[in-house]
């Protein structure tokens, strides 16, 4: 049986939600190009394209408005929520907030139609938004009608461009295949548990410095050069150290990250403040560098983190909201195997001794 280190390469399932990289670039919703839908649709019509194969977003749309509320009506989820945020980093607080809402008693029934998978995935997309919106000063509580989603993790006086390049970032993140984190939820769910414990597998995932946390060490990378002159100096030495640079190249992608370009246009659209210009500045030296010494191109981790900085989130909110993004990627999967109903039970290689007596 032939081996691959991290199953790279390994088709370990069948699925008809998206495809990644087909041609060395391109990321597919359903057959959709995920740019040009940045382009035309809202994160919540591609939350119905992912989930049910459909861009009418309005039942998500009724479904996330609904559970919004009545979570920010439960006197005792907002306690448990206060209690943790004091002790839990925003990764942790989303795990245990979600994995405390438990399951609807709606997974319960043998076959799901299109508004069960819709309520269900709204209900855990809700509720890490909701918690999100807990961290800022200023209040999240005027949901824009058109990006609604997006809106609900902003404060209610962020302008229009700065919801709609969330609402793109959201796209972007919402669904890429069989990843780590999608794999993981996929594996929980191939064994008949419910939607809330395969979503908490996914989120433990993507806590991960190699998945989700790329985002942040990117981002803490760029902070940490004061000027173009730094980065021209350190990046070469750290290089030829061996040392890894996040938030370039790609496990699947082999030519470029498309959703990174969206990003980075929306980086030089929002940049105002000096400090904002010049550590763009900085990160495109950066990307210049590792594409002329290491062939390698930036992915959506690496310019998505100063997107997220100049849409007013901390550093340790980047990862959460790329679980805001993902969760309808996790719950579709969910619901794909679910329906394919076969449980996930790799072999693997032994590599011990072989007797012992």
């Amino acid at each position: 049986m032939d081996y691959s280190p991290g199953l790279r390469g390994v088709v370990a399932g069948e699925t008809a939600i998206s495809t990644v990289g087909m041609e060395g670039t391109s990321l597919r919703y359903r057959g959709y190009d995920a740019i040009e839908l940045t382009k035309n649709s809202t994160y919540e019509a591609v939350a119905s394209l992912v989930i049910n194969d459909s861009l009418d977003e309005a039942d998500y749309k009724k479904s996330f408005s609904k559970y919004y509320l009545q979570i920010s009506k439960d006197k005792n989820l907002n306690q448990l929520l206060e209690e943790v945020k004091e002790k839990l980093s925003p990764m942790d607080v989303i795990r245990t907030v979600v994995s405390y809402m438990g399951e609807l008693t709606t997974l319960m029934k043998k076959k799901l139609d299109n508004i069960d998978k819709v309520e269900l995935t709204a209900r855990i997309n809700a509720t890490v938004c909701y918690i999100i919106a807990s961290y800022h000063k200023d209040d999240c509580d005027e949901l824009d009608d058109h990006y609604l989603v997006a809106s609900s993790m902003l404060p209610n006086n962020a302008n229009k461009e700065k919801v709609e390049a969330l609402d793109d970032m959201l796209i972007l993140y919402a669904e890429h295949g069989f990843n780590a984190s999608t794999f993981a939820a996929r594996v929980t769910a191939s064994t008949r548990s419910d939607l809330t414990s395969a979503i908490v597998s996914g989120i433990g995932t993507l806590k991960g410095e190699l998945h989700g946390g790329a985002n942040e060490e990117a981002v803490k990378l760029v902070n940490s050069f004061n000027s173009i002159e730094d980065a021209e100096k350190e990046i070469p030495k750290m290089l030829n150290e061996k040392k890894k640079i996040m938030g370039f190249g790609h496990g699947v992608y082999k030519i470029q990250d498309p959703r990174s370009d969206v990003v980075k246009k929306w980086v030089e659209t929002l940049i105002e403040s000096d400090f904002s210009k010049n550590r763009f500045e900085i990160a495109k030296k950066i990307d210049e560098i590792m594409t002329k010494e290491k062939k390698l191109f930036p992915n959506v981790d690496f310019y998505g983190g100063l997107l997220l900085s100049e849409l007013g989130f901390e550093v340790d909110l980047f990862t959460p909201i790329f679980v805001a993004g993902r969760s309808v990627g996790w719950s579709a999967h969910c619901f794909e195997q679910r329906e394919q109903d076969t449980l996930i039970r790799p072999a693997a290689k032994y590599i011990g001794i072989e007797e012992r007596e």
